[in-house]
């Protein structure tokens, strides 16, 4: 899917005039900062693997994939203004299927947490949220909106918040707060303080409606004893584990911090530091699977150069969607803009307990939506059509 996307971008990239995309990258340094950062993964990897010697071809997999969203960005950006109307409920959609797919999950299968065939309950329960609060952000996105509609979008956020508690996700809940403080200073707002105020309601309402759940407090204890135990010498609980990989993560970058340990190199130390009793047999098992943690995956096999790369691809998009939405006033702009910040903020905060970038599936997702919103916050305009090709 994604790939067919860019091959579409790629067919309007080439009605270009000459000389344009130069222009746009030498003239602003947001959009500069936006494809370096989608560029730095793929080169951080490349440059790691070819200094030790080892390139592996599917550690490139899903870094191409921030490579593609460049071109979307591009592309995408010459026909925004001709986007369908309608591209505003697909976040109200995905919501509303994910919910349905949730309960059939837990209902009709009996899963003890929410998921698919193609997600785990983590990144299906992050990505559920997400979708939700797109679908509440975009009410009177493009145009001002019908009740139904209206009403259509809040159904989205509850389905996204209902699905991600099916999920018990803990990550997903941790990023509606933030979120929502993203929301409330965000200071370029093209609505008026009334509607502003409203959506607030909702989105607190869906905040207490999830954190008041006892199946919400019962993952958030779950932690206190976790810890607990971990205290007390018992390290094998979900938390304790989790503690533990990050430590040896620390460990091993200690190690090796401007280079790192190359392709797969966190995986293939498990073994050793099983056996020299720094991790124990079953967290060194589940972390040949991930650190759990998209950050320290990157530094402990790219080093410096991958630490970099991976905060680039949070902070380089942000500072994009600020710039352009100062640059860009118009309310569609602005709109897009704060849905690209959400994107990149929530993606942030669950590379902090998950490996997000290992799959395909939520790497093209999370491209895709970078490229999607930078496009539509800021298109190509009159002024730019008009750009001499030798310029």
């Amino acid at each position: 899917m994604f790939l067919t996307v860019a091959l579409g971008a790629i067919a309007l990239f080439t009605n270009r005039k000459p000389g344009q995309t130069c222009a746009l990258i030498k003239e602003n340094l947001h959009v500069r900062i936006l494809i370096v950062s989608l560029l730095l993964p793929v080169l951080a990897i490349l440059i790691v693997e070819a200094l030790h010697g080892n390139v592996v071809a599917n550690t490139l997999d899903s870094p191409v994939r921030f490579l593609l969203a460049i071109v979307v960005f591009l592309g995408l950006r010459r026909i925004a203004a001709i986007l369908p109307r309608w591209v505003d409920l697909t976040f109200c959609t995905g919501a509303i299927c994910a919910a349905l797919m949730a309960w059939y999950s837990t209902a009709d299968l009996f899963a003890a947490r929410a998921e698919s065939s193609f997600l785990n309950p983590i990144h299906f329960g992050d990505i559920a949220v997400l979708l939700g609060i797109l679908s509440v952000v975009s009410i009177h996105w493009f145009s001002h909106d019908k009740p139904w509609i209206v009403g259509l979008k809040i159904l989205g956020a509850a389905s996204g918040c209902y699905a991600s508690w099916a999920s018990q996700s803990r990550g997903g809940w941790i990023v509606l707060p933030c979120l929502l403080v993203v929301w409330l200073l965000w200071r370029d707002q093209a609505f008026s303080k009334a509607r502003r105020a409203g959506i607030a309601v909702v989105a607190l309402a869906l905040l207490a409606s999830t954190f008041s759940s006892q199946v919400v407090r019962d993952r958030f204890e779950a932690i206190r004893v976790d810890l607990v135990s971990l205290s007390a010498g018992n390290a094998d609980t979900s938390t304790g584990i989790r503690l533990e990989l990050w430590k040896a993560a620390g460990t091993l970058i200690a190690k090796r911090p401007l280079l790192g340990y190359g392709a797969h190199g966190y995986h293939d130390a498990m073994p050793a530091m099983a056996a020299s009793g720094e991790l124990t047999p079953q967290a060194a098992e589940l972390g040949k699977g991930e650190v759990h943690n998209q950050i320290l995956a990157y530094a402990v096999d790219y080093g410096l150069l991958g630490l970099i790369s991976i905060l680039g691809v949070y902070v380089g998009p942000a500072i994009f969607f600020i710039r352009s939405a100062r640059i860009r006033r118009a309310r569609v702009e602005n709109r897009a803009a704060l849905m690209g910040l959400m994107t990149a903020v929530s993606f942030a905060v669950f590379g902090l307990t998950v490996e997000t970038f290992n799959l395909k599936v939520t790497v093209a997702f999370y491209a895709t939506m970078l490229a999607l919103f930078a496009a539509i916050a800021y298109p190509v305009d009159s002024s730019e059509d008009a750009t001499p090709a030798g310029r």
